[in-house]
């Protein structure tokens, strides 16, 4: 799923500061949690 991929890419671009990944695909930080717990990453 394209979603999963660039939540993993982001991830792994800020080395897995949540904060600096919701940043980076322009998400707040609460909406990212649910999205990881969502795909299990």
């Amino acid at each position: 799923d394209m979603e999963r991929r660039l939540i993993t890419a982001a991830l792994r671009k800020s080395e897995g500061n949540k904060k600096e990944a919701a940043r980076l695909l322009g998400i707040d930080r609460q909406r990212l949690y649910r999205k990881i717990e969502k795909y299990g990453l």
